[in-house]
């Protein structure tokens, strides 16, 4: 994973955009402080995936789930094993 500075991107984004899938994810800073991150598509990447792991309300959605769970007397899947 590359960090590059907003104005380095910006100077050459169409750079970025073509050589992700060989450098990987590049996380952007502004100000010295990360602010974006541009993530390489391939075929096998999972865009309703990747959506959802940055989504706070699904995050927070699980977290209610699984203390529910403990709360009913439900099984951890880790326990299973």
């Amino acid at each position: 994973m590359k960090i590059e500075n907003i104005r380095e991107v910006k100077t050459r984004f169409s750079r970025y955009i073509k050589d992700l899938s060989k450098t990987g994810s590049v996380v952007i800073t502004k100000n010295g402080r990360p602010c974006a991150a541009l993530v390489p598509v391939t075929e096998d990447t999972d865009l309703e995936a990747l959506a959802l792991s940055q989504n706070k309300r699904f995050w927070n959605l699980i977290d209610k789930a699984i203390a529910k769970g403990k709360e009913e007397g439900l099984i951890n899947l880790e326990d299973l094993q």
